[in-house]
């Protein structure tokens, strides 16, 4: 890589901020074991590297593969660096070209067709606190030109105005790619790197750091019960444990995440072992590489001794569907459970001939929440229920 990563130096250097007996800096060290979960050596150095170069007024780059979470990295400068201003966040890669300048450095009203008010750019909005610059290497070149202005003057125009409005803003960028190697190919300009990368923070794979996936697994779990209630997130016994260690996570934390997701929504609850997770794992079963692979597979594979019933048949549908969502694509959970609920229900009916009170035992509720489901997803329209339920 083109840039430096001073990880010798950093445990020397927060000494020397240990010896000027700073007050913040313990507890600025226990917010960051919260913010970045892990133990191993080389997420203790990511979050050294944090604590060494929040207090300055210095640019940083965190440089690590997709999903690696270089945006906590970026959080944590902004809460350490005492800035009481925003946290501002924009993903180059997720905004096309022609409306990236607009969002950073914002417009006059008039200044384009359909800009019937003026608006902020981000850059202004993040004065006073930090501009997290993501997938910095996607940035077109013209727009990099504009950026480094903002840089050296200190100051933005928006689209449309010719005044020079000051800001002060700590900016912290990301990339997944050797932007060095960009820089000397002519991809992305030099003088914009000597800028932004001040000081560089390496954030390690998964792959690097599996001796912190159960703690990970804890905390991600605790997020997902606070953000999606419905969800009861699963455990692992030590054998799974052990068996997500070996996996190479190319899609890194977001992929896990992903991962107890699912786990979740198909095992609410339960403790795992290995025998549960292991089908659920991307290509798995040595030889199985493609998605039609692994439905034929699965074909052959998940056949038991239980009799086959239309409610049966739908929750191993659902089961084996689960199994095939992309490690790099997000889970819908909402669209995806109202989908089973709505799947199972209706089997349910189909198996009881539209007894209502049968249905409802079958899923583990009550006949009134399973009328309440039924008008949910407008059941009744398909005369699923027996007659004598059709009025209730």
């Amino acid at each position: 890589m083109f840039w430096p990563t001073y990880q010798n130096d950093a445990k020397t250097s927060l000494n020397a901020i240990h010896a000027q007996g700073s007050t913040d800096f313990m507890a600025g060290s226990k917010f960051l074991e919260n913010l970045i979960a892990g133990s191993s050596e080389k997420i203790q150095d990511v979050r050294k590297h944090i604590e060494l170069a929040a207090p300055f007024p210095v640019s940083v780059m965190a440089v690590g593969p997709t999903g690696s979470g270089k945006e906590l990295i970026a959080k944590g400068i902004h809460k350490l660096s005492g800035r009481s201003g925003k946290f501002i966040a924009v993903n180059s890669a997720a905004i096309p070209a022609e409306l990236l300048e607009a969002e950073l450095f914002g417009y006059e009203k008039g200044a384009f067709t359909g800009a019937d008010k003026g608006r902020k750019g981000k850059v202004e909005e993040a004065a006073g606190g930090t501009l997290f610059l993501d997938e910095i290497g996607d940035m077109p070149l013209s727009l990099q030109a504009k950026l480094l202005r903002v840089l050296e003057t200190k100051t933005v125009q928006k689209i449309g105005s010719e005044k020079s409005i000051p800001v002060d803003f700590r900016l912290v960028c990301a990339t997944h790619t050797d932007i060095g190697e960009m820089a000397r190919r002519g991809e992305f300009r030099a003088d914009l790197l000597y800028r932004i990368a001040v000081y560089t923070i390496a954030n390690p794979p998964l792959a690097e750091r599996v001796e912190d996936i159960e703690e990970l697994i804890t905390v991600l779990s605790m997020r997902l019960k606070k953000t999606e209630k419905k969800i009861l997130p699963v455990s692992f016994e030590p054998d799974a444990i052990a068996f997500l260690q070996q996996y190479d996570w190319p899609g890194n934390i977001r992929e896990l995440a992903n991962f107890l997701q699912k786990c979740s929504v198909l095992y609410s609850g339960e403790r795992l072992g290995i025998q549960k997770i292991e089908p659920l794992m991307p290509n798995f079963h040595e030889g199985v590489s493609t998605l039609k692979d692994q439905a034929t597979f699965w074909d052959g594979a998940l056949q038991d001794q239980t009799p086959s019933t239309p409610f049966l048949n739908t929750k191993q549908t659902l089961l084996e569907q689960s199994r095939f969502f992309a490690a790099d694509q997000p889970l819908n959970l909402h669209e995806f459970l109202a989908d089973v609920e709505e799947n199972l229900i209706v089997a349910a009916l189909n198996e009881t001939e539209g007894n209502v009170e049968k249905a409802a035992g079958k899923l583990g509720i009550e006949p009134d929440m399973l009328m309440q489901k039924i008008k949910q997803f407008s059941l009744a329209e398909k005369e699923l229920l027996a007659p004598s339920d059709r009025l209730l």
